[in-house]
């Protein structure tokens, strides 16, 4: 039986590095596939669609905070003894700042994404991209959609409501208090 020799064992190893290792550039060089860039978003009619689409698919994750904040506080169910200690604060309206029930994030995120949509809507309009009965059928129907948010909102939070109607798409964006004002529930719903 022939013996290898450690010689050998680290020459093909370091054959091996660098075979890979000039091998995989081009592997990490594609670009992914599953992405849209920001260039090619909202072409056409049926990109307007898959963004109304995504809008009411992201909805959907907000459907147990909705029934859970509404029933709960409103005394229409109560809480079982396995209930967790958060679902006994929102029924005894004791909440803390780590119930996750009263996170508004997923709230906003879901308007943050409308108000993108609604932005790009218009510009499709003036450009052509989009026609009048299309436009106003996708703008008015996200735009309902964000009303009705905006009322959950202040149904649960109150007046710490902070109203956003632009795309907040920059960190400028966000430094400006001007674009997102707290506003008083009776002025959210008068």
């Amino acid at each position: 039986m022939k013996k290898i020799s450690l010689k050998t064992i680290y020459k093909t190893l370091l054959v091996s590095c660098l075979i890979t290792t000039f091998s995989c550039k081009k592997t990490f060089d594609k670009l992914p596939q599953d992405t849209v860039d920001v260039k090619n978003e909202y072409q056409n009619v049926y990109d307007a669609n898959a963004a109304v689409i995504g809008i009411y698919g992201k909805l959907m994750t907000l459907a147990d905070r909705y029934i859970i904040l509404n029933e709960l506080r409103a005394d229409l169910v109560s809480p079982t003894v396995n209930a967790d200690t958060y679902l006994r604060q929102l029924d005894e309206h004791t909440e803390t700042a780590d119930n996750p029930w009263t996170d508004p994030r997923p709230w906003y995120s879901l308007i943050l994404n409308i108000n993108d949509a609604m932005a790009h809507f218009d510009d499709m309009y003036k450009t052509g991209r989009l026609s009048v009965s299309d436009y106003q059928e996708r703008y008015s129907d996200i735009g309902a959609l964000r009303c009705w948010l905006y009322l959950e909102l202040g149904i649960q939070y109150g007046d710490q409501v902070r109203y956003v109607t632009d795309p907040l798409a920059t960190l400028d964006d966000l430094k400006d208090e001007s674009k997102y004002p707290r506003i008083k529930f009776q002025d959210l719903i008068g």
